[in-house]
């Protein structure tokens, strides 16, 4: 289970294949849902992102013409009657919030029936028949059975008079659909769980605000993460990190662990690191199932080789803060497709629980996933490791897997095959970890890097080095761009000499990592083959931009970085309006022609408009966002208005103007400021995810080249020896360069990709009638 992949490849059932709006109130009238209510609780322990799951449940709800209930503190709520109806605004600013506005408590006494029994009769006291259950297995779990028990407590409320015979057949079932919310990312059926990416941005914040310290004093830090029965943020973390070593539940470490360690760490510090990291997950354990703690850890590096080795154990740190930009998209698309679920049940309808599977949210039978899941904790409670990790999945044993590899030892007399890079186009945040990744999976194949620094530029003055594995220690974190980057595209005149380089240096295979000059630059090489036979070597390109509008891919290197930081400064821009009187601030974000950023950033925020390219707007569209905004304020309950506009939405309604605009026609209700980001969104350190995708695409770059020089080391003339690596729904595909050289053509756009389908949902959630549209 990972946000880059789901490997079982089952046929499931999507719950809506798109947001069409329209669509929804054709299958869930409103006239028909004026009798329907639903409740809404948070259970178990919290994660960020429940909070706009929630939001969703709310906002749809109400959307929809459902009536919709907070059950406050969890089950501890349902017995006791903390349920409260719910509003619009009562969900509003919530979206940046960790933990739970409505809040979670353990509930022995729902453990038992005589507790249950009082949670119905409540319910059935608020008209409340259908549940969305935000939590883990255990919650979930103890919903099911909450369930199937519900017809008994019917019976029992009406056998002692508690309510009457009507009631009783109104009530006659319980609708449940449940959403997982956990840090650990282990529940069976999900690609990802609410609360795991944020979790891994925790952690990695951590040990980069560490490093730095380590580096000084060449330390050692051995850093506890969670994950008593599951390895996935050990694993991932372990990945982002450079760990040295590690140690988790579902890969126990023979007997002779102490020497493996301490050998790892002393070639680390023998290739040239000042600094050791090693990850221990709070569940690790040994081949005879015996605990490794921290602790022992620590001692064996101390006595064995006498180093400053110190401890931090992350603990609760890793729940708390604001969540990912990938948690609260992730959230609000399935708190949606809960009540679209809800509204589809019947009596004989078994419950749901609402996954993420290949980047589309679907349902899955509930009980089917929990089974699953306790499935792996029984095999780990057995000692039934090997099939414990088989039951992880494929995607978590490859995380293991690319770990391993990570960490081998450098053939120092590495002689084969050349493979050169260039990075071509703009600065973009997780191409260094690109590189990291291309060099180590190159070097494991005693196979040999070249590198031309600021990219063609660099390569026809031959201003080309060799990267070695001590080159790249410590690239995995860092922002901008090592080896220079530049967006020259080679013009006919430039080829040539880039062909000479190309035989000068004996370069047998050629990665290149960029935007849209990187591609058309590859598309180029490619067709100059005819010309130049020293162009006739493996050529990929690896698409890095924070724009994400390179074609042949659903995402690219960069984007989720961009989007965290643009996220992180807009609420920040709200934050500043605290306290003050209302405030809208319209914002501009970058993305030349593609509105991915500006999209997804409305959609992790909560703004209140947005405005792309590829969707067309004008002044009407404009009057009805201040009509909206003037509503809002003029509830006194709001003070803070979002407005985001892609830098090149359109050529007249300029942010200038716009914010002109709203001066004007809102000067009795607001004022109005601007901020214009620019650059400074693509800066800070790569995100987990990024990070993961890099050394992803990396080893696949590698692997790639290696197979296509080894099934036909002659002859690199065909279209498919010049291809684009991208990630297709949960897939890496690679695609001909010959298949995307549209996007040379001037007509070329965006308008196709997987995200404008969220478009719609956004205006569900930022305008509080936006089903009066379609009455």
């Amino acid at each position: 289970m990972d946000r880059l992949g789901n490997e079982d490849n089952k046929e499931i059932k999507e719950t809506m294949s798109t947001y069409d709006f329209k669509e929804v109130l054709k299958r869930f009238p409103r006239e028909k849902n004026k009798n329907v209510t639903l409740a809404v609780l948070t259970s178990g322990g919290d994660s960020q992102g429940m909070n706009a799951a929630v939001r969703a449940v709310v906002r749809v709800s109400i959307q929809l013409g459902v009536t919709v209930y907070f059950v406050k503190e969890g089950y501890h709520g349902l017995i006791e009657g903390y349920i409260t109806k719910a509003n619009w605004y009562d969900v509003s600013f919530t979206l940046n919030l960790g933990g739970t506005i409505i809040g979670t408590k353990r509930c022995k006494p729902f453990m038992t029936k005589e507790g249950r029994m009082k949670a119905t009769k409540n319910m059935i006291s608020f008209g409340i028949s259908n549940l969305v259950v935000i939590g883990g297995d255990g919650s979930l779990t103890g919903a099911n059975l909450f369930r199937e028990e519900w017809p008994c407590h019917i019976n029992e409320l009406l056998k002692n008079k508690e309510i009457d015979e009507e009631t009783s057949k109104k009530f006659d079932h319980l609708n449940l659909v449940g959403i997982v919310g956990s840090i650990d990312n282990d529940f069976s059926g999900t690609d990802m769980t609410i609360g795991a990416d944020t979790a891994l941005h925790r952690i990695l914040e951590a040990i980069d605000s560490i490093v730095s310290t380590a580096f000084s004093h060449q330390r050692t830090f051995i850093m506890e993460v969670m994950g008593r029965n599951c390895g996935y943020l050990a694993v991932k973390s372990a990945l982002m990190c450079e760990a040295d070593y590690l140690f988790i539940r579902e890969w126990p470490q023979k007997l002779d662990w102490t020497d493996k360690l301490c050998k790892n760490v002393q070639a680390a510090r023998n290739r040239g690191k000042r600094l050791n990291i090693i990850i221990v997950s709070e569940g690790a354990v040994d081949i005879n199932g015996s605990a490794i703690t921290s602790e022992m850890v620590k001692t064996v590096l101390v006595t064995t080789l006498n180093q400053d080795a110190r401890i931090t154990v992350l603990g609760h740190v890793q729940r708390g803060g604001s969540p990912s930009a990938f948690d609260r998209i992730l959230a609000s698309r399935m708190g949606a497709h809960a009540v679209f679920c809800l509204l589809e049940d019947t009596a004989e309808t078994e419950p749901k629980v609402v996954c993420l599977n290949a980047n589309t949210i679907v349902h899955q039978s509930l009980m089917d996933c929990v089974k699953s899941t306790l499935e792996i904790g029984k095999a780990i409670q057995q000692k039934d490791f090997d099939k414990a990790l088989k039951l992880r999945g494929q995607s978590f044993i490859q995380n293991l897997v690319t770990y391993k590899q990570m960490i081998r030892q450098e053939n120092m007399n590495s002689e084969g095959k050349i493979t050169l890079i260039l990075n071509i186009g703009g600065s973009s945040n997780g191409i260094n970890a690109l590189m990291y990744s291309i060099v180590r999976a190159t070097l494991a194949l005693n196979k040999r890097v070249l590198a031309a620094k600021f990219s063609i530029d660099g390569l026809i003055k031959g201003e080309v080095i060799e990267l070695h594995w001590s080159s790249v220690i410590g690239w995995l974190n860092q922002g901008g761009v090592k080896l220079g980057i530049t967006r020259t595209i080679p013009d006919e005149e430039m080829m040539e000499k880039v062909a000479m380089q190309i035989k000068h240096f004996n370069i047998s295979a050629c990665i290149i990592a960029g935007g849209t000059e990187a591609l058309k630059t590859g598309i180029l090489m490619y067709d100059y083959r005819k010309k130049y036979k020293e162009l006739c070597i493996p050529l990929i390109v690896i698409p890095v931009t924070y724009s994400n509008n390179v074609p042949g891919t659903d995402f690219s290197l960069g984007a989720d970085t961009a989007l965290n930081q643009i996220v992180k400064l807009c609420d920040i821009i709200r934050q500043s309006a605290e306290g003050h009187t209302p405030r809208v601030f319209v914002v501009e974000v970058l993305g030349g022609l593609c509105g991915y950023l500006t999209s997804m950033t409305a959609m992790a925020c909560g703004a209140d408009a947005s405005y792309i390219p590829e969707e067309k707007f004008d002044i009407t569209d404009l009057m009805d966002c201040i009509y909206r905004m003037v509503e809002k304020f003029d509830t006194k309950l709001i003070t803070r208005g979002l407005v985001l506009r892609s830098e090149k939405a359109s050529e007249n309604y300029t942010t200038s103007f716009i914010k002109k605009l709203l001066t004007e026609e809102g000067q009795k209700s607001f004022v109005t400021r601007t901020s214009i980001l620019g650059s400074i969104a693509t800066g800070g350190v790569p995100s987990p995810f990024d990070r993961s995708f890099a050394l992803k695409e990396g080893q696949l770059a590698v692997e790639w080249i290696n197979n296509i020089q080894n099934k036909d080391p002659e002859n690199f003339t065909s279209p498919s020896s010049a291809v684009s690596l991208g990630l297709q729904r949960s897939d890496f595909k690679f695609t001909p360069l010959d298949d995307l050289r549209f996007i040379n053509d001037k007509k070329y756009s965006n308008n196709q990709h997987w995200w404008l389908n969220f478009r719609p949902l956004l205006k569900v959630l930022e305008e509080p009638n936006y089903w009066k549209q379609f009455m």
